[in-house]
């Protein structure tokens, strides 16, 4: 076991206000472990970054077919949406496809990410629905699979409803590990989420890619559909807009973050041990480009600011930075 790795500092003006500390680990399909810093087998649960495997049951189950599911239905089913107009009527549609309304998602309200899509809501006299919660998509195509498959729509998000046993066994086969033995807690939706190491969580992305049609197809819609994974201004959404067709990447809670180099890997898997989601994207970016898995072409604008980590003050002005430190120790 390793000591935290320093991947960045944050500096506001002359002063060093943050250290962050955390772990990264790349591993290919066949779990050889090929680069990391800090400690490869730190353990995290898994949050939103697995989205795109949660969703196997619905597109591998042949909901997503049986039920007309578009590229943009399939690519909300993968996201942290910020409840933007367009994401709301995909969860939507989703519902309607399976007989269903917004009645029937587990997910708590939660007022949008997006505070022009908050706003929108006050002024019109409304308040946040589960249908403005950022995984309400996620829930939604697990509606989806359970109408297709014949199991009950009740009580779909608890810990042994025969989806979650299904999710379990699909996630299992590309992490190379019995998720059954895991640790395991709820996440902020109300579903399950299992406490797994680094170098484990890489590996499904890597294999994912590798082998599971479903994650392939989930990443063609993540590409062709960046906005949906993610929303205006969001780092996920960005990636994906510049580097969609040769990377897929997805962001959790707890500052946990995934992506996998296209047609097989290897995977990447990041966690900050403090946990705070806006360090993410600059110490990302840093490991991507040290893997040489950007595009030479270069960012766009709203990417770099997410790569520079700026800070802003209320008035809009740059008021400082972050500095990435990262060194990946090779195999």
């Amino acid at each position: 076991m390793s000591d935290a790795a320093l991947l960045a500092e944050v500096w506001r003006g002359d002063v060093c206000e943050v250290l962050v500390r955390g772990h990264v680990a790349v591993v290919d399909a066949d779990n050889r472990l090929l680069a990391w810093s800090g400690d490869p087998d730190a353990r995290t649960t898994l949050r939103s970054t697995v989205k795109p495997l949660q969703a196997l049951p619905f597109v591998d189950g042949g909901a997503a077919d049986a039920l007309g599911a578009t590229v943009e239905e399939v690519a909300v089913a993968c996201a942290s949406h910020s409840g933007e107009p367009r994401h709301v009527a995909a969860v939507r549609r989703l519902l309607a496809r399976a007989g269903l309304d917004e009645s029937a998602l587990s997910c708590g309200p939660q007022w949008p990410y997006s505070e022009e899509a908050s706003r929108a809501l006050v002024a019109a006299g409304e308040t946040a629905g589960r249908v403005h919660n950022n995984c309400s998509g996620k829930h939604a195509a697990m509606l989806c699979a359970c109408v297709q498959a014949g199991w009950p729509v009740e009580e779909y998000s608890n810990y042994d409803h025969p989806l979650q046993r299904d999710i379990r066994r699909r996630m299992s086969d590309v992490a190379g590990i019995r998720l059954a033995d895991t640790p395991h807690g709820v996440d902020g939706c109300g579903l399950p989420t299992h406490g797994v190491t680094l170098r484990y969580l890489a590996r499904m992305f890597a294999a994912g890619s590798a082998t599971v049609p479903g994650f392939q197809r989930c990443q063609e819609a993540m590409a062709a559909e960046p906005f949906m994974v993610g929303g205006t201004g969001r780092f996920d959404s960005a990636l994906l807009s510049w580097a969609g067709s040769t990377l897929t990447a997805k962001s959790g809670g707890a500052a946990v973050w995934a992506a996998v180099l296209r047609d097989g890997g290897p995977g990447v898997a990041l966690k900050l041990e403090g946990g705070v989601g806006s360090h993410v994207a600059p110490v990302a970016m840093a490991v991507l480009r040290e893997l040489g898995a950007l595009p030479r072409s270069t960012p766009p604008d709203e990417l770099r600011e997410h790569a520079d980590g700026l800070l802003r003050n209320w008035a809009g002005a740059v008021v400082g930075a972050t500095h990435v430190h990262v060194r990946l120790e090779r195999a």
